[in-house]
């Protein structure tokens, strides 16, 4: 896991927290509603690729309303801009369907050293605020302070910190 967290974005290693974190897998339900939203971005995405290949060639593009044509550069970056949208939408509705029975709330007040998890966050340069909200930034300060070596050692009952 730490190896395919260095390339990740800090959406993914949020996402990949919370998967960690759930106890156990329920099956994906999708829903159409929050689906729909992303295919009709994938369809603009597809529209703004058309125009695009129509502007390299010369030609005016078929889906733009605008009095200007647009350029190359603005057609790429609007493209890339759609690509990233696309891409956030689907891990976070992907999230959320694989969390949505899971109260991963009573788990980081109830059940996990917090410690852990700040460590885990300082280690892969995650804002605490990402994964703590402010009622439990405010419940456990003391936990705050942690290096991101600290490991939680089960075998002598303690807390442990890496040389």
């Amino acid at each position: 896991m730490l190896k395919e967290m260095l390339g990740a974005t800090l959406n993914e290693k949020t996402a990949e927290y919370s998967r960690a974190n759930k106890e156990y897998p329920k099956a994906i339900v999708l829903r159409w509603k929050d689906w729909a939203k992303i295919a009709e971005l994938k369809t603009w995405r597809e529209e703004l690729a058309t125009d695009l290949g129509k502007v390299k060639k010369g030609k005016p593009p078929v889906h733009s309303t605008a009095k200007r044509p647009p350029t190359t550069e603005q057609l790429e970056k609007k493209l890339a801009q759609t690509d990233a949208r696309i891409a956030k939408m689907t891990l976070d509705l992907s999230v959320k369907e694989d969390l949505k029975t899971v109260a991963l709330g009573t788990s980081k007040i109830k059940y996990m050293d917090p410690r852990i998890t700040v460590a885990w966050c300082k280690r892969h340069e995650i804002p605490i605020e990402k994964v703590f909200n402010k009622s439990l930034l405010a419940k456990f300060p003391w936990a705050m302070n942690v290096e991101p070596n600290f490991r939680f050692c089960e075998a002598d009952g303690g807390a442990d910190e890496d040389p």
